[in-house]
């Protein structure tokens, strides 16, 4: 009987320490896996406001450049700069083409114009001395009509090269606007890029850093967008199909 006694007291204690044993064990797992938990949140918090933050700064440069190129001034107040929306890189990059094209058709026209008229005008001057040559004739009224058109000829001539004056203000525009586009293109890419890369890293490595996640994001997009190979192009367009972009 005292033997019995003997193995239940023992049983017990045992009992009463893998209890509290086992209690420690699970309470330092589950203290672990909150912490960790907490903690993962917490990072993902931050990592989703960064990308909010890189989204905000990015559109707010997009509109800075729309309006520098439509208003011809680099600075806007502080309650314009805040009205930033979302715009389509693929419409930027068709009008920046566009434009190009149409600054390339009306310089190319215009020069032709001009060397017409050049040429038009030296006729004119030629004419004049011919004139002025025949002025002791007999056929001196029809020579005065002819000196009368020949002078509104000429006239005309000089009006058109004024008027096509205009090419050297659209065409400055129209280079703004198309300067404006092409960085407004970059930024967008770039904008893309970096958030599309710096989510695929959090999802790869979420004990990763934040800080070290954007900052390597935007090397990569940085270095992407650079002078490229055919190589690098190939890398550009596979990342932007994982994107969705």
């Amino acid at each position: 009987m005292h033997k019995e006694q003997l193995s239940q007291e023992l049983l017990d204690r045992i009992t009463t320490k893998a209890e509290s044993t086992i209690r420690e064990v699970i309470s330092a797992a589950l203290t672990e896996e909150i912490n960790r938990a907490l903690t993962m949140a917490l990072t993902e918090g931050e990592f989703y406001r960064s990308i909010s933050t890189d989204l905000q700064e990015g559109l707010k440069s997009i509109y800075l450049e729309i309006n520098s190129a439509a208003t011809g001034t680099a600075e806007l107040p502080m309650a314009a700069q805040a009205a930033a929306s979302p715009v389509a890189d693929e419409m930027f990059s068709e009008a920046s083409t566009q434009l190009g094209a149409i600054l390339q058709t009306t310089e190319k026209a215009t020069d032709s114009i001009m060397e017409l008229v050049e040429k038009h005008l030296d006729m004119n001057d030629r004419a004049m001395q011919l004139l002025a040559s025949l002025e002791n004739g007999t056929a001196r009224p029809e020579i005065a009509e002819l000196r009368a058109g020949n002078e509104a000829l000429g006239a005309d001539l000089m009006e058109i090269m004024t008027t096509l004056s205009f090419q050297d203000l659209t065409g400055q525009r129209i280079k703004r606007i198309v300067a404006a586009l092409q960085q407004i293109e970059k930024v967008v890419f770039e904008l893309y890029m970096a958030t599309g890369l710096s989510m695929k890293a959090m999802e790869q490595n979420p004990e990763q850093s934040v800080e070290e996640i954007r900052q390597m994001s935007k090397a990569r997009a940085t270095e992407l967008k650079g002078p490229q190979d055919a190589s690098t192009q190939t890398d550009v367009d596979d990342l932007l199909s994982q994107l969705g972009l």
